[in-house]
């Protein structure tokens, strides 16, 4: 199956500050990408179902990025995102590339197994994973562009979720794209390089805590051997930010400590 080609509601995503593009010749994102809405159609994505918007991602309330587990292959970056080039740069190690929006990426090379009727992609298992320390039922994926065509660049990847980050490939769920943020997250616009964002869901409201993003696969409308990660993170059903576990764990002592009351007084 190819991006998109899942029916979501788009109107359930907060974020959306333009309206969904569907006209065929409507430009998506920097003119430097010569993308319309007819390319994405042309690489089998809905603008019907797959909210594509010309607008900035703002992070919602609460909005944290996700920590690099395990899963990379490669890394490096640019210092100047002004140009889809790469210089080999890097920060040093996979966390440091993994866990920031900063043009420094982390990428899935290695995982050349196919996995199953999913085409050819790598296996969730073997994907680039974050922990991103909740429950979430969205993930929004921050990428990095080195070069053309877009939007073939920018969805060469297909996004898995589960609650275990060493789950075999059988315990991975496939996520469908879900919104597209032409602008990326960059408010210099001047910076090509950050592409879009997009954003994947699964159905249904279900959550999970990881996310593997692998190179090509069944959510991917390119199969090249590779990806560029810049960062990722978790949203709710709802579109905000994920509460930390402590959070919930204070939530539902704070819950239990009213319920103890009561039925002292009650006694």
């Amino acid at each position: 199956m190819k991006a998109g080609m899942f029916a979501l509601s788009v109107a359930s995503t907060p974020l959306l500050a333009s309206p969904c593009l569907t006209a065929p010749g409507a430009q998506v994102g920097a003119a430097a990408f010569s993308a319309t809405v007819q390319t994405f159609i042309n690489l089998g994505v809905n603008p019907n179902q797959t909210c594509i918007e010309n607008s900035l991602w703002a992070d919602p309330s609460g909005f944290s990025l996700g920590q690099y587990v395990q899963g990379a292959d490669g890394m490096g970056g640019t210092p100047d995102p002004t140009q889809l080039t790469f210089n080999g740069a890097n920060l040093g190690s996979f966390a440091a590339n993994a866990n920031a929006r900063d043009f420094y990426w982390v990428q899935d090379t290695g995982n050349q197994t196919s996995f199953g009727s999913a085409g050819v992609g790598g296996r969730p298992s073997q994907g680039i994973i974050w922990d991103l320390g909740g429950q979430a039922n969205q993930a929004a994926i921050f990428v990095f562009v080195d070069h053309g065509p877009v939007p073939n660049e920018v969805l060469e990847n297909t996004v898995w979720l589960s609650n275990n980050p060493n789950a075999p490939d059988s315990g991975w769920t496939q996520a469908f794209l879900d919104h597209v943020y032409a602008d990326g997250w960059s408010s210099n616009l001047n910076h090509i390089a950050d592409g879009f964002v997009v954003v994947y869901r699964l159905p249904n409201n279900a959550t999970f805590r990881y996310v593997s993003v692998t190179w090509g696969g069944p959510g991917a409308i390119q199969q090249d051997g590779d990806n560029e990660i810049d960062a990722v993170g978790g949203l709710t059903a709802s579109g905000g930010g994920i509460p930390e576990p402590s959070s919930w764990l204070l939530a539902g002592l704070a819950g239990l400590g009213l319920a103890a009351r009561k039925r002292f007084q009650r006694g």
